[in-house]
C-alpha cells in the first residue's frame, strides 16, 4: 500500500510540473484489432504508419468488416459542423458544400464565347455552372447551352419530379417548351442531357429540346456522392452501405462488383461505406471502368482532378485504444501498479470486439482503485484523468486521422496511392492538385478537453506529405477552404472570424502570410479576380458577403461587406453551384430565403444593383449575352443587365 501512494504522489507531482505533457507513445504496442480474419492496426496511436491498400481475403471478411460495431466508440470531438459549414448540427449528405473559382484559370462560374452584347449574330455569350475545376463541369439543377435550358428545380422540393425545358434563343424572353419526366442533378454534353435521379440515371437526346428522347435509363442501388464530365466521359462517384447481406454490391445497374475486389486500407478505419467511382458513356450509359474502395460518409470529402478521383475515409482512436495507450506508457506505467498493466496487456489477446474491451478495461481500474482507501482513491482517479488528457494532448494529431485513396482516371480506374493525415477535412474544396502535389486543409477536433486546431499540408504525387502549416485557428475549425495556384485561403471560427492567406509556392515549406479577424464567418470564398476573393457566409444568423482585398498577401483587408438583414440563409452555404459570378458585368449573384440579389463588385465596394422577387427562395441564375434569369421554385424573372429593369417573367 505504501509503494501506491509513492507510485500515486510521483504521478501527481509530474503532473504539477507538466512533464506528461511530453509524453511520447514509448510503450504502446504494435498488435492489430482482433475481430476478423484480417490482420489490421487498431488505430493511428499504434504506430502503424499509413495504411497501405489491400483487398478482402472473402466475402466473409468484408462483412465482418462493416459489421465491426467498435468502430462507434470513438474518442474525438468534433465541433458540430454540417457539410455546408453551419455550426449547430452533424448532416451526413451526398453533396460536399462548397467554395470555388471563377474564370478559366480557376474553375469559371461561366464561359464566353461571344463578346457582350445581343451576340453581334455569333455564338451567345452564357453562363455555365460554377465549378471547382475548370475542364471539370459538375452536376446541377440547371444546365444551359445558351440557346435551350434544363431546368430541375429545387432539388429538394418533393413536387419537383420532371425537368423543365426552357427556349432562351430569345435571351430577354424565354418561352417554356417541354420537359423530361425525371429530375435531379444534370450534366449537359453535346446533345445528350444526364439526369442523376435519387434511383435511377438517365441519358436524353436533346437535340431537339422540344421533344427529348430516352437514350437509357439505369437504376441504382447507391447513392450518388458526386459526378464530373471530362473530356467527353462521364465520371460517378456511388456511395453503397453495406447491409445484412452485402457481397457483391451493384452500385451501377446489373453490373456486379465482388466483395474480394473491394479496396480498403489494410489498418483500421471507420468504414461504414463503399465509394465506387465509375467511368461511364454519357451517350449509352455503358459502364466502362470501375474501383470501388471502402470509406467514410462522416467528416470525409471527395475532390476530382483532371488527374485523378481523391476519396477519404476517418480513422479514429476509440476509448478503448486511448486508454490502453496511456496505460502501457511511460507516465502510464509509473502510475498503475505491475498487476493492473500485465491485464491490460493480456486484453490485446481476446477475440473480442474494442468496445467489449472498454467494459474489461474500466472493470480492471475499479479493481485497482478497489484496493485503496477513500483519500487514495480520490487522488488516484484524479491522476489517472489528468494524465489521460495530458496524453491526449501529446498525441492529439494521432487520434483522429484521414486517410486518402487517389484512383487514376488516365486508362483503368485504378486505386494507385494512398496517404494519411491528421485531422479532417471539411468539404471538396479542402483538397487541391496542383504541380504534382495535392493540399489538403484539416480540422484536428477536440479531444479530452484539449483545443481544436488546423492544418494544410501539402502531399506529393505518391501522397507522402512533403510540407504543412500548422496551429491555425487554436479552438476554432475550418469552415472555408479556397486554394488558387500558389496561392492559398483558409477561414476558420469559433467567436470571430480569421481569415488566413498561405504562401504554397514551395510544397516543402508552405507558410502563412496574413491574417485578419472580423465578425461573422465565411463558408464559401471565390476569387472573382486578381487580389479580389469572396466571402459567402453568416454574421449573427443573417447571410453575409464579404469582399477581401489580398493584394498584399501579408496584410489581407476587408474592402466592404454587406448583411442580408431581411434573409435567413443563403443556398450558397449548403452548395457553390447556387453562386454565379458575371464578370463581364461585374456582379455576382447570391439567393436568399426569401429574395435573390445582385451585387455589383467593382471599384472595392459591394453595390445591390438588384433584388428579385421569384415567390419564394431562389435557387439558380443563369446569364445568355446580357440577360441574367434567375430561377424559383415556379417563375423565372429575367433582368437586362445593362439596365436591371426586369425585362420579362415565365412561369414553369
Amino acid at each position: 500500500m505504501d509503494s501506491q501512494r509513492r507510485l500515486i504522489a510521483v504521478a501527481l507531482a509530474a503532473l504539477l510540473v507538466g512533464s506528461v505533457l511530453g509524453a511520447g507513445l514509448t510503450a504502446l504496442t504494435d498488435e492489430g484489432t482482433a475481430g476478423t480474419d484480417d490482420e489490421r492496426a487498431g488505430s493511428p496511436l499504434d504506430g502503424a504508419g499509413e495504411p497501405e491498400l489491400t483487398t478482402f481475403a472473402s466475402d466473409e471478411a468484408f462483412a465482418a468488416y462493416f459489421d465491426d460495431q467498435s468502430r462507434a466508440d470513438r474518442v474525438s470531438e468534433p465541433s458540430p459542423i454540417t457539410r455546408g459549414g453551419g455550426p449547430d448540427v452533424t448532416v451526413e449528405t451526398e453533396q460536399d458544400v462548397a467554395m470555388e473559382a471563377d474564370g478559366a484559370a480557376d474553375g469559371g462560374s461561366g464561359v464566353t464565347t461571344a463578346p457582350s452584347g445581343d451576340g453581334g449574330g455569333g455564338e451567345p455569350r452564357y453562363s455555365e455552372t460554377n465549378v471547382q475545376e475548370a475542364a471539370l463541369d459538375e452536376p446541377d439543377v440547371l444546365k444551359t447551352d445558351g440557346e435551350s435550358v434544363y431546368y430541375a428545380g429545387y432539388r429538394y422540393a418533393s413536387s419537383w419530379d420532371e425537368t423543365s425545358v426552357v427556349d432562351v434563343s430569345d435571351p430577354a424572353d424565354p418561352e417554356a417548351v417541354g420537359s423530361i419526366p425525371l429530375s435531379g442533378e444534370l450534366l449537359l454534353t453535346g446533345e445528350t442531357l444526364v439526369v442523376l435521379g435519387d434511383e435511377a440515371a438517365a441519358g436524353y437526346d436533346v437535340s431537339d429540346p422540344a421533344d427529348p428522347e430516352r437514350e437509357w435509363r439505369t437504376d441504382l442501388e447507391a447513392s450518388v456522392e458526386t459526378a464530373r464530365l471530362f473530356d467527353g466521359d462521364l465520371y460517378l462517384v456511388l456511395v453503397d452501405r453495406p447491409g445484412s447481406d452485402p457481397c457483391p454490391i451493384e452500385p451501377y445497374g446489373d453490373r456486379a462488383i465482388e466483395c474480394t475486389d473491394v479496396v480498403r486500407p489494410a489498418a483500421d478505419a471507420d468504414a461504414d461505406a463503399v465509394y465506387t467511382a465509375a467511368r461511364v458513356d454519357p451517350e449509352t450509359g455503358t459502364l466502362e471502368n470501375e474501383e470501388s474502395v471502402v470509406g467514410s460518409r462522416s467528416l470525409s470529402a471527395t475532390y476530382v482532378s483532371e488527374n485523378g478521383i481523391y476519396l477519404s475515409y476517418t480513422r479514429s482512436t476509440g476509448q478503448y485504444e486511448l486508454r490502453r495507450s496511456y496505460v502501457t506508457s511511460e507516465n502510464g506505467t509509473a502510475l498503475v501498479d505491475a498487476e493492473t498493466r500485465e491485464r491490460v496487456a493480456a486484453l490485446e489477446s481476446l477475440d473480442i470486439s474494442d468496445r467489449a474491451k472498454a467494459v474489461e478495461l474500466r472493470a480492471i481500474l475499479d479493481d485497482w482503485y478497489a484496493g485503496m482507501d477513500d483519500e487514495e482513491r480520490h487522488a488516484a482517479r484524479r491522476a489517472f484523468e489528468e494524465g489521460l488528457a495530458a496524453h491526449a494532448e501529446a498525441n492529439q494529431r494521432d487520434l483522429t486521422t484521414t486517410g486518402i485513396v487517389r484512383i487514376d482516371i488516365d486508362g483503368e480506374l485504378t486505386a494507385d496511392a494512398s496517404g494519411e493525415v491528421p485531422g479532417t477535412p471539411l468539404n471538396q474544396f479542402s483538397m487541391d492538385e496542383h504541380d504534382d502535389h495535392l493540399r489538403i486543409a484539416t480540422t484536428i477536433p477536440r479531444t479530452h478537453g484539449t483545443d481544436s486546431e488546423n492544418d494544410v499540408y501539402v502531399l506529393d504525387s505518391d501522397l507522402e506529405t512533403v510540407g504543412s502549416v500548422t496551429g491555425l485557428g487554436i479552438d476554432e475549425r475550418v469552415y472555408s477552404v479556397r486554394f488558387d495556384g500558389d496561392e492559398g485561403h483558409v477561414v476558420t471560427y469559433r467567436e470571430i472570424d480569421p481569415f488566413y492567406t498561405l504562401d504554397l509556392s514551395d510544397p516543402t515549406d508552405p507558410v502563412v502570410e496574413g491574417e485578419l479577424k472580423l465578425p461573422g464567418f465565411s463558408e464559401y470564398l471565390h476569387p472573382l479576380e486578381d487580389d479580389l476573393v469572396l466571402g459567402v457566409g453568416q454574421e449573427d444568423g443573417r447571410p453575409k458577403v464579404t469582399l477581401f482585398d489580398v493584394s498584399d498577401r501579408e496584410d489581407p483587408v476587408e474592402l466592404d461587406s454587406k448583411v442580408l438583414d431581411d434573409e435567413r440563409y443563403s443556398d450558397v452555404s449548403r452548395t457553390h453551384t447556387a453562386f454565379l459570378q458575371d464578370e463581364d458585368h461585374g456582379v455576382f449573384f447570391v439567393p436568399g430565403s426569401d429574395d435573390s440579389y445582385v451585387f455589383d463588385y467593382r471599384g472595392g465596394d459591394l453595390e445591390e444593383v438588384a433584388r428579385v422577387d421569384v415567390g419564394g427562395r431562389g435557387t439558380r441564375a443563369m446569364y445568355v449575352d446580357d440577360y441574367l434569369s434567375v430561377f424559383g421554385g415556379d417563375e423565372v424573372v429575367v433582368l437586362d443587365e445593362r439596365t436591371w429593369e426586369v425585362a420579362s417573367r415565365l412561369d414553369l
